[in-house]
């Protein structure tokens, strides 16, 4: 008796464990709610140089999903110079986008999903650990870097974009 209880006690400890400890991925089904052409919105930087503070520029992006990830067509309406196109790849196994470690894929109670992914980098010459939180559903998606220097705790918002449609 006294196995089984402790069977039981151990069990439900042992699941949850073996939970936390799996690793979050990604698959393109995920992200392929935000395929599509009418995104609208805004890209807010912090500045790299003085006066170090937000600048916020028009953006529209282009989302098309392509073999193994997506391209993402971002156009600056006011600075067409800017314009660029980016692909981002999904590791077979979801663990990865790019070279960035899947951290965490939530689906929200509102139904819009918040996949992060963190990664080493350096800001200004300093290293820091990034972080990419990618917040999507049909009619919205927004894309946040954060910066944590190395050796400081608290985190910084470096870059944002925000589209509706």
């Amino acid at each position: 008796m006294k196995r089984l209880i402790l069977a039981l006690l151990i069990l439900p400890i042992s699941a949850i464990s073996s939970a936390a400890d799996e690793a979050a991925t990604v698959s393109t089904d995920d992200l392929s709610v935000i395929t599509g052409d009418d995104w609208t919105g805004e890209l807010t930087y912090l500045n790299y140089g003085e006066p170090v503070i937000d600048f916020t520029i028009a953006a529209e992006i282009d989302v098309t999903e392509i073999e193994g990830g997506f391209e993402f067509s971002f156009q600056y309406p006011d600075e067409p110079h800017a314009n660029m196109t980016a692909v981002t790849t999904i590791s077979a196994d979801g663990a990865m986008i790019n070279d960035e470690t899947v951290i965490a894929n939530t689906l929200l109670d509102n139904g819009t999903r918040e996949i992060r992914t963190q990664f080493g980098c350096e800001d200004l010459g300093r290293p820091a650990t990034c972080e990419m939180i990618y917040t999507l559903s049909e009619t919205q998606f927004e894309l946040r870097k954060m910066v944590t220097y190395e050796g400081e705790a608290e985190a910084f918002r470096r870059n944002s974009y925000a589209f509706t449609r």
